[in-house]
């Protein structure tokens, strides 16, 4: 009777370890993800454009982004996927690589197999508020759009950046829509708006774009875009 009950207290402590590591996952990945992770506001690239934003008198920090949405990155209506063994399609990615290797908002990763066009600009299928992921992952080369905006919220990509291979940020302005979620219509993008900053912090192992959005401030974007 005695070895029965140790069993059972045994099972019994087993499960109590198991359900509070549990509850401390849960309860760690609400806290991480409620605002932007400390590995991306240390990063070079966060802390580089936080700083530019406060030179051109947008006072920003981290701690007033907080996670409004998480999606899915990849969509088959906006992916198309080929095989590096395709030599027609090998000879594609080299030339495609070469031809943004110098130009203005085009982000490379650090292995530099993979870019973020973010150019404001309609370019080879893309328009403006559509931000483009191009790249060799293992075997296959991706063509995505990873991200995009409303253009009736005056929406604007001013920068883009990995982390590592796998993860990057995209910061987008657009106008406030505050708890309606209307877009105020009658404010064009020469006037003084309310704005807020969007990051989209993307993982491509994991298929996950979370956003964080700033809290509203006014801004006429039209003449902050040629400081930014």
């Amino acid at each position: 009777m005695n070895n029965k009950y140790q069993v059972l207290s045994i099972i019994l402590i087993i499960l109590l370890i198991i359900l509070g590591v549990f509850i401390n996952i849960r309860e760690e990945k609400a806290v991480d993800d409620s605002k932007i992770p400390e590995r991306v506001e240390m990063s070079r690239g966060f802390q580089r454009w936080i700083t530019n934003l406060k030179n051109k008198g947008v006072d920003k920090n981290a701690d007033e982004f907080r996670m409004i949405e998480e999606n899915e990155i990849y969509n088959s209506m906006w992916m198309k996927v080929y095989s590096m063994d395709d030599q027609d399609k090998k000879e594609l990615y080299d030339k495609t690589m070469s031809s943004v290797k110098n130009l203005k908002k085009i982000a490379f990763s650090p292995s530099e197999r993979e870019f973020l066009d973010y150019r404001n600009e309609i370019r080879d299928g893309y328009l403006p508020e559509e931000v483009r992921f191009f790249g060799q992952k293992e075997d296959k080369i991706i063509d995505s759009r990873i991200v995009s905006c409303l253009k009736e919220a005056n929406c604007y990509f001013d920068r883009g950046y990995f982390i590592d291979n796998d993860v990057l940020v995209i910061t987008e302005f657009s106008m406030s829509r505050g708890k309606d979620k209307v877009i105020p219509s009658e404010c064009s993008i020469d006037s003084v708006c309310t704005y807020t900053i969007k990051l989209h912090l993307a993982d491509l192992v994991r298929n996950s774009r979370i956003v964080y959005e700033s809290e509203p401030f006014e801004v006429n974007l039209s003449v902050l875009i040629p400081e930014l």
